[in-house]
């Protein structure tokens, strides 16, 4: 998600090709990869991103599955066009003549799906570029260009300047879990105390418990932002990170902080206006709050995770895939979901996070908005 626009020259596909790794947050390997461009009121803009492994696409019916979900995507836009990239390192004459599995995918794909061509086609490889049908005459040598000139773009300057990161791989979009064992072993034991407590509390208290909880992880959230703007790295007592991880198993609990993350508001748990607050980020009511704000919560979240003995980060996993859908990072989020799910199967709201990505849905900031290009007018 920019907060501020991004500009993108589509005249030049280096420009393209340096933008597209970081709408995914890494650069693709082995991928088939496809982004829209819209009609827009000011002109045109980029649409969705989308990434497939070129070894899925192999199995017979993934690519035609594949194709009809983002078909029915770009009907809900004004789409006009759409680029298509092909990550690999097999031979660029093979790939461009559709032939092995990257050729074929290819092909098959600039078969099925509409606005695309192979003028607007590229692949790229770990070291060089090249169109799969050039536009002008000697735009490619042989042996593609230079993979160094993507580095080289303004495009890239920005996102680097801005402070985008790319991460080696896709994996590493995952939480790491790597902790001192002493903070680990602290964390673990309040964590426990907290488990315990929260059997016994009667019910007649947990109103005040949830409100005590909402304020210890909203004192996390202005410590985080503080040493965010001193530049300085920010680390919680394990205690706070132990107990706030066992408390998001109480399902209000949980909530509140979700809303309160991704809408930048504090509501009590139970309050109407956080049990909306999942319908909101879907019909775009809720609107998308300061960056500062979800770059607190996320490294917060990452604390807890990283705190969490094996088998309770489930929901703060959780928590941190539905901030990076929220952000528009789907890899991000696909990849916490995954490692949630895997921490803790049956963790309701990863669950509920993966229905989301496997239906495409997207967060209310990011819909199109309604709007009748001049051509229908």
């Amino acid at each position: 998600m920019d907060i501020e626009p991004t500009t993108v020259s589509l005249d030049r596909p280096e420009e393209l090709l340096a933008y597209l790794p970081y709408r995914f947050g890494y650069v693709p390997t082995e991928s088939l990869a496809m982004v829209t461009v819209l009609e827009a009121p000011d002109g045109i803009e980029l649409g969705l991103a989308a990434r497939l492994d070129l070894d899925d696409l192999a199995v017979p019916g993934v690519l035609a599955t594949a194709a009809a979900g983002i078909r029915a995507q770009m009907l809900c836009d004004p789409t006009i066009s759409a680029f298509v990239v092909v990550y690999t390192d097999s031979p660029f004459a093979d790939v461009r003549a559709g032939r092995g599995s990257a050729g074929r995918a290819l092909a098959e794909w600039l078969e099925v799906m509409p606005l695309t061509h192979p003028s607007e086609a590229f692949v790229v490889s770990s070291t060089s570029f090249m169109c799969v049908e050039c536009r002008r005459p000697a735009c490619c040598p042989t042996e593609g260009q230079s993979l160094e000139r993507l580095s080289e773009t303004a495009i890239a300057a920005r996102m680097v300047l801005a402070g985008e990161n790319l991460a080696p791989s896709r994996e590493a979009l995952g939480c790491p879990r790597l902790i001192d064992a002493e903070r680990l072993a602290a964390a673990t034991r309040a964590g426990d105390k907290e488990r315990q407590a929260m059997r016994k509390r009667a019910a007649a208290a947990l109103p005040r418990w949830r409100r005590r909880m909402l304020d210890t992880f909203g004192i996390a959230l202005a410590e985080a932002a503080s040493r965010s703007r001193s530049r300085g790295p920010w680390s919680p007592e394990p205690a706070v990170a132990g107990r706030l991880g066992v408390a998001m198993a109480d399902p209000l609990l949980r909530d509140a902080i979700v809303t309160w993350t991704v809408s930048g508001e504090r509501g009590d748990p139970g309050a109407e206006e956080v049990l909306t607050g999942f319908a909101g980020m879907v019909t775009g009511e809720l609107e998308v709050p300061d960056p500062s704000h979800l770059e607190s919560a996320r490294v917060v979240l990452t604390e807890i995770v990283r705190h969490a003995a094996p088998g309770r980060a489930g929901y703060a996993l959780a928590m941190l895939g539905w901030l990076a859908w929220w952000s528009g990072e789907g890899a991000r989020a696909d990849v916490l979901m995954r490692q949630c799910l895997e921490e803790d199967p049956g963790c309701s709201l990863g669950q509920l996070l993966n229905d989301v990505l496997a239906g495409g849905v997207r967060p209310g900031w990011a819909l199109p908005q309604p709007w009748v290009s001049p051509a229908a007018r």
